[in-house]
């Protein structure tokens, strides 16, 4: 596996409008409704990885997922633990990268929220946590950041500096390359996933097991 490249952090636009995000998000969905995600033959490593994007399992691992996801989306909740399983079952071969999007009503603040946990060095506890509790938090298919706080404060995440980190210029430059690297990969669902560079075509556990164990076999023959 290549080495993973890094995009310049895009500059900082409404530093105090953390919300917009979420709206961007919306509105790039909306307008490439007839895209398919970017084909594995171009150059896509620095739209899949990003400074900021942190990484589950070994550093040193030679396959990557990136899974681009949406924290209320119920498939997503539904294959994280498939990912965590295949992660283990790999023996430090295989890591993981989650690039977050805000497909769903009112999600934009949740996105936010996880992306200041990083600041607090529970990025994984608060991601664990709000998936399972996601039927709690996102009713209705629309999200509620106030339901999902108490959630977060039980993993021992500080709940008020994470309020204040929310608001922080590097957070909303952070969430804009997600944003703007999903739509030039042309990200319309999630959970998408790409292993070493190389798109999911066909959605569904097999063909995702199927995908990283010949990226295993290819990054691990020699």
């Amino acid at each position: 596996m290549k080495k993973l490249t890094t995009k310049k952090s895009l500059a900082a636009k409404k530093q105090n409008k953390i919300i917009t995000i979420a709206i961007l998000c919306v509105a790039i969905v909306t307008g490439a409704l007839l895209l398919t995600p970017t084909d594995s033959n171009e150059n896509i490593d620095q739209y899949l990885y990003s400074e900021h994007a942190l990484i589950f399992g070994n550093e040193n691992a030679k396959v990557t997922i990136v899974e681009f996801f949406d924290p209320a989306c119920e498939s997503c909740r539904a294959f994280y633990p498939l990912v965590k399983s295949q992660i283990k079952k790999y023996e430090g071969k295989v890591n993981l990268i989650v690039r977050p999007v805000a497909f769903h009503k009112n999600v934009g603040p949740v996105v936010t929220a996880l992306e200041a946990t990083k600041m607090q060095g529970k990025y994984w506890d608060a991601l664990s946590t709000t998936l399972y509790n996601q039927s709690r938090w996102a009713i209705n298919h629309t999200a509620n950041v106030e339901l999902l706080y108490p959630y977060l404060q039980d993993a021992g995440i500080d709940i008020e500096k994470l309020k204040i980190d929310m608001k922080k210029a590097i957070i909303a430059e952070n969430l804009a390359q997600d944003t703007q690297d999903a739509k030039t990969l042309k990200v319309l669902k999630t959970p998408t996933f790409y292993v070493n560079g190389v798109a999911l075509k066909t959605f569904g556990d097999a063909p995702l097991k199927a995908l990283i164990a010949s990226e295993v076999k290819k990054a691990y023959s020699e």
